[in-house]
């Protein structure tokens, strides 16, 4: 009869401590690494965005930014841009397609394919943010409401070397003679509680230039060869319609 009791009553705290095993929340790292494998996982998603680009220093340039499109990870994505630049208003069309990247807008009302695109995540590709495998020092904010579903708000930042090494590869950044150092990089993402999805991400990153950047021809703009510079960009992306079907499909455009 005691043996019975006695394993009645373990039973008991089994059940006990597996219930309260499912009710405790994840890390905020553990919660980041588990929505970036969500966000590949859902296939497709909407884009809606805005950022800034900047340098300043040796030489001033910088305009705002917005974006929408369609992304289908791995590797394709349809997106708009619209910005302001110089004084002249632009509409970019930029469809990427397994390291092909193609563009309409900048020269005329062609597509055209460049010749290389830069290496996957690439500092300038906005989708690319979306890779957080060289993130550090996780911190959550707080647990805000965003469209009547709770999410968990948290902050990180990103691994020097490993950003640096990523800037480097760029090709928007390889120019010859330049020099590219001192990376620093931080982030925000809104994730909901009940699937473990992003829905907003804000991302900012910095680098330090010394060298001919080749942009003294345009208009209000000029550097000395060995001018040094601080490049930022920063991205503030929502994801929508995440796993749902991409009308029209991501195709690539005829080209001349």
């Amino acid at each position: 009869m005691l043996f019975r009791a006695a394993v009645a009553v373990l039973a008991a705290l089994s059940l006990a401590c597996s219930q309260t095993a499912s009710l405790v929340e994840p890390s905020p790292t553990e919660l980041l690494q588990k929505a970036s494998a969500n966000l590949n996982s859902a296939k497709t998603a909407h884009i809606d965005g805005t950022g800034s680009f900047g340098i300043g220093s040796g030489l001033n340039i910088s305009f705002d930014f917005t974006m929408n499109g369609d992304a289908e990870m791995p590797d394709k994505s349809r997106l708009t841009t619209q910005m302001s630049l110089l004084g002249q208003s632009l509409s970019v069309d930029t469809i990427t397609i397994g390291g092909r990247t193609f563009t309409k807008g900048l020269a005329g009302e062609d597509w055209t394919e460049t010749a290389a695109s830069d290496p996957p995540g690439a500092v300038l590709d906005p989708l690319g943010q979306a890779d957080l495998s060289a993130v550090m020092t996780v911190t959550e904010i707080d647990r805000p409401e965003i469209d009547g579903r709770k999410t968990r708000h948290l902050s990180y930042t990103i691994d020097q070397s490993k950003l640096l090494e990523k800037m480097r590869g760029s090709q928007s950044l390889s120019i010859p003679g330049l020099n590219v150092s001192g990376a620093t990089g931080k982030g925000e993402v809104w994730i909901r509680a009940d699937d473990s999805q992003i829905v907003r991400q804000v991302v900012k990153l910095s680098v330090d230039m010394e060298g001919d950047l080749g942009f003294g021809g345009l208009p209000g703009a000029s550097a000395a060869p060995t001018a040094k510079s601080t490049f930022e960009i920063a991205f503030d992306l929502k994801f929508s319609h995440l796993g749902e079907a991409i009308s029209p499909a991501i195709t690539a455009p005829p080209t001349r």
